[in-house]
């Protein structure tokens, strides 16, 4: 890693639909924010001045990839469409999944397929249309990583959102509430960043109920500060606290300063009161 990657956080909210993933993003520096957003649209956020690029394919996430690596560097961020940005929000991750499987089933296989027959199949002996193949679960997996790769490695500030899903480690048996992606990548994903942070209801900072992003594993939700200065439950949802929190200078600590201590005095050796011989 380089100097500047370890001035960039990279964070996954992840949470139940309506539990306020998207609402969250409202609390970023609209001047200095790009957001990827699917095709659901931005509703939550129609009030903000955000930068928005429209993401409706799998080739609209490699395009926008190609262009923030191309992308002038600036001291806090890169140059897009002639602004300066510093974090990237993509909404949401889950939406790009659906997309790489679509690409894959619906273009590429179809062309894998004519490839191999010379032009007399599209589809695999035995498979629906919709259905993926192991070898398409193969190819998703690779795409997903490498997408989280390339977007994790940016020179920006980089949050995801996800909707969540229960998914078993079929290594150990177990159960989480984790990232909605299929097969083993929904365990592998927090691997890729910083932060991640589980959004759900509980007790504000002033007593009365309130969203909380949970930021350790609870044995069933999956979530981490691997910074390590995060509070277990952050009652508060709002993304430029966090930064703020996550950035703070530490304070300096105290110097204590000793004073020198004076030597101990030397006892003088009494003289000898024998007396001559005579």
């Amino acid at each position: 890693s380089n100097a500047v990657e370890l001035t960039r956080l990279r964070a996954l909210v992840i949470g139940d639909s309506g539990i306020g993933k998207t609402t969250s993003l409202g609390t970023l520096p609209e001047n200095r924010t790009l957001i990827a957003v699917c095709e659901r649209g931005l509703l939550p956020l129609r009030h903000k001045k955000f930068n928005v690029a429209i993401i409706e394919t799998w080739d609209d996430v490699r395009g926008l990839i190609r262009d923030l690596q191309a992308a002038e560097q600036t001291p806090k961020g890169v140059t897009y469409n002639g602004q300066e940005i510093s974090i990237l929000a993509v909404d949401s991750l889950g939406d790009l999944g659906e997309m790489c499987k679509r690409q894959i089933v619906g273009v590429d296989r179809k062309k894998l397929v004519a490839d191999r027959t010379g032009g007399k199949k599209e589809t695999p002996a035995g498979i629906y249309d919709e259905q993926m193949t192991q070898e398409d679960w193969g190819l998703y997996g690779t795409r997903m990583r490498g997408m989280l790769g390339a977007v994790t490695h940016l020179p920006l500030h980089v949050i995801f959102t996800c909707l969540t899903a229960w998914k078993e480690d079929k290594r150990t048996g177990a159960i989480y509430r984790t990232v909605n992606l299929n097969g083993q990548l929904a365990l592998e994903c927090p691997s890729f960043f910083d932060v991640v942070v589980h959004m759900e209801n509980g007790t504000g900072g002033n007593g009365q109920p309130a969203r909380v992003w949970r930021t350790a594993n609870n044995g069933q939700v999956i979530a981490k500060d691997s910074l390590g200065i995060l509070d277990e439950l952050e009652t508060s949802t709002n993304w430029t606290v966090l930064f703020q929190k996550v950035f703070a200078k530490p304070a300096a600590e105290p110097v204590t300063v000793t004073p020198p201590q004076e030597p101990p005095a030397q006892s003088e050796t009494p003289k000898s009161t024998r007396r001559k011989a005579a």
